[in-house]
């Protein structure tokens, strides 16, 4: 993301060129840019044997999974619906997982009948698995997701390792959990590994590393009770971006962390599930300048996209997107940023550095690639935007701008 010839450019296209045809706001992605993003982290664990699958959850448009699936990606999925995008877009499901602490019934036939590996989060999700692939006639490969009791420097809404986090099992029942398994417990299921996600954004590799040992606690514990196969340690994802514009370790630092632990061990499989780190970066949210306002010692800009389309600002209140201007100009000082949303709450920055913006003027939001248009929705039945794929220097409509009518077809 660049200026070029003072106008904010993706993969050298001016994006005020980019959204003319469909308007704001709109989502802009580069596919190059997540494809190099991808392969960065490939090659950053290639040394230590790493298989890298894409984390559907960070941002699922067919065509970019459809241009994963003919990488050879793997995915990781967490609801029947993902599932179900990825086996359409051409996703091989034995390189498919599908992890969530609450899985239903139907998702887990529907994993099942696909052979995708499930990754179970509790002893009761076990005893369904059981109870589905038997009923199914089908043997379904099973990992058990750890909580590893670790914290790491995160927001808290983004720690999913810790000991008080709902997800995964601890350590000791794990254990007794490959106790089940070495005893018959679970005829229709085979294990195969453990898996962890520690969080998002992770700053820094120790609390990885940290968490990784337990894993590989449970892992050797699995093997010395008799279970050969137990061999996929998946550490999950949680790579940082940075969107304030300062450096944070790459997947090279973590690679390197790891490497003491992971380097020559012929009796492991490592898997890793980034999303944000590669989709995150690659994207941007564009918007347009309706209103300007005044308030005591501030001015205030309202924007046509608010929390409706873009919600993490407001669910996490930090870290807050940059966002910049689609044609380059000073700052004029510190401008409070807002939404159309009906919510106090619907509030994208207290003090972004922009120019004397005046109706019409867009406005770009950097690093919007991920955990954006999933979880857009419908609120104050208002549309959600379009999304455009940047490939090969060529834009394209992936998803086109719902109608209003289309919102209710359904409904009475």
């Amino acid at each position: 993301m660049q200026y070029i010839d003072g106008v904010l450019c993706l993969d050298g296209l001016p994006l005020d060129r980019v959204v003319a045809g469909v308007g704001t706001p709109a989502y802009v992605y580069s596919l190059d840019a997540m494809v190099a993003n991808l392969v960065r982290i490939r090659e950053a664990f290639a040394s230590l044997g790493g298989n890298v699958s894409y984390s559907v959850k960070a941002n699922s448009n067919q065509a970019i999974l459809a241009r994963f699936a003919g990488l050879g990606s793997g995915f990781d999925v967490v609801s029947g619906g993902e599932l179900s995008r990825v086996l359409d877009a051409g996703g091989d499901p034995a390189r498919t997982t599908f992890a969530g602490v609450g899985k239903t019934d139907e998702e887990l036939l529907l994993a099942a009948r696909h052979g995708v590996l499930v990754n179970a989060e509790s002893a009761d999700e076990l005893d369904a698995l059981q109870r589905i692939a038997q009923g199914a006639g089908c043997r379904v490969r099973v990992g058990l997701r750890i909580n590893p009791a670790v914290t790491v420097a995160t927001l808290a809404p983004m720690q999913t390792g810790s000991a008080r986090a709902k997800f995964g099992v601890l350590a000791d029942e794990a254990r007794e959990l490959v106790d089940g398994f070495a005893a018959g417990r679970y005829p229709d299921l085979e294990p195969v590994g453990v898996h962890m996600h520690v969080g998002s954004q992770v700053p820094e590799p120790a609390g990885m590393v940290r968490a990784t040992e337990v894993l590989l606690d449970v892992l050797e514990y699995a093997q010395q009770a008799g279970l050969a196969g137990f061999r996929r340690l998946d550490i999950g994802g949680g790579f940082p971006i940075d969107h304030g514009g300062d450096s944070v370790p790459g997947p090279e630092e973590f690679a390197a962390a790891l490497a003491p632990l992971l380097s020559g061990r012929d009796d492991l499989e490592l898997f890793l599930e980034p999303g944000r780190s590669v989709a995150g970066p690659a994207g941007v949210l564009v918007a347009r300048v309706l209103y300007r306002k005044h308030r005591p010692g501030r001015r205030m800009l309202v924007l046509d996209t608010g929390m409706h389309h873009f919600i993490r600002p407001a669910l996490y209140r930090t870290p807050a997107h940059r966002i910049v201007p689609v044609q380059e100009a000073p700052s004029a000082g510190p401008t409070e940023v807002v939404g159309p949303v009906c919510e106090s709450t619907d509030t994208f920055s207290q003090d972004a550095h922009l120019p004397d913006l005046v109706p019409g003027d867009l406005v770009a939001f950097l690093d919007a690639g991920a955990y954006g248009m999933v979880m857009a929705s419908n609120y104050n039945t208002n549309r959600r935007p379009p999304e455009i794929v940047v490939e090969g220097g060529s834009p394209r409509v992936v998803r086109p701008r719902e109608e209003w009518r289309d919102l209710y077809a359904s409904e009475g």
